[in-house]
């Protein structure tokens, strides 16, 4: 696993554990698809700029985008 897919993910679950979002009860088999599904969408997206770290894209990214 390259570092910008652990990262993702660790902020993904981070996110995901600390508001309510629709992923919250989601089993750990189940969720790794919508990780996947949610890393493409970031990198295909706005949110995704060379001007700021990818930690804060991300947390942009998952603020918006994952309710």
């Amino acid at each position: 696993m390259k570092y910008e897919m652990f990262l993702f993910s660790q902020l993904f679950m981070k996110h995901v554990e600390n508001n309510d979002t629709q992923y919250q009860d989601l089993a750990y088999d189940l969720i790794y698809d919508e990780v996947l599904k949610h890393r493409e969408l970031f990198l295909k997206s706005n949110f995704n700029v060379d001007v700021r770290s990818e930690y804060d894209c991300i947390e942009d990214y998952l603020s918006n985008e994952v309710k």
